[in-house]
């Protein structure tokens, strides 16, 4: 029986599953498992799979377009999350102010003149 040669065997993706690599149908591209987690980004409110765009909460496949494709492109983020709230004011909302002390006016005399 001949030996294969390390990074010899290609898979029909074109991965080389002799040097460890497999295909990732997430991310469109051979990936080492151990290097790369084929998932979803969590940092990604919309993804596009290289055909339809899906909606992404936390990592996981929200909605998504069902169109048919000619040609299968690249993966990619097309709204990252982001960084910092975009309405901070509504995680933490001000409190109104309460005077504790409020003016003590005499109806006999007035304004105080």
């Amino acid at each position: 029986m001949p030996t294969i040669a390390p990074g010899s065997y290609w898979d029909v993706n074109r991965c080389i599953i002799s040097a460890g690599y497999s295909w990732c149908e997430i991310l469109g591209k051979c990936v080492r498992l151990w290097e790369t987690a084929c998932e979803y980004p969590t940092n990604c409110l919309t993804w596009n799979d290289g055909c339809n765009t899906c909606s992404l909460m936390n990592g996981e496949l929200g909605a998504c377009t069902e169109m048919y494709c000619f040609q299968q492109n690249t993966p990619y983020c097309m709204v990252p999350q982001p960084e910092v709230s975009i309405e901070p004011w509504l995680m933490n909302p001000p409190q109104p102010v309460i005077d504790p002390m409020p003016p003590v006016i005499n109806p006999f005399l007035g304004d105080g003149h």
